[in-house]
């Protein structure tokens, strides 16, 4: 099974397709932070996450498809990690 990485704002994103119950393909992606393993102790643990509705014709457009999700995600955690409490 492929597995696409990529690097993005100081994090690496690994989507896997994965085979739905048709003949569609979905994906589950999995985040964190570059350099680090994404062990239980780390500052930003490992995230994973999947899509398991709506499906995609191929898995290459599905992990085109995790990657943008996953983007919005590290966008989404950069963003609340720099706004202050309260």
């Amino acid at each position: 099974m492929q597995i696409t990485t990529e690097q993005y704002k100081g994090f690496t994103i690994a989507v896997t397709p994965m085979k739905d119950c048709g003949d569609l393909w979905d994906f589950e992606y999995r985040i964190t932070k570059t350099g680090q393993g994404g062990q239980d102790n780390d500052p930003a643990p490992a995230l994973t996450r999947s899509q398991t509705a709506g499906g995609h014709a191929t898995p290459e457009i599905a992990c085109l498809a995790g990657v943008a999700v996953a983007r919005i995600e590290v966008d989404n955690l950069l963003a609340l990690a720099q706004t202050p409490p309260g």
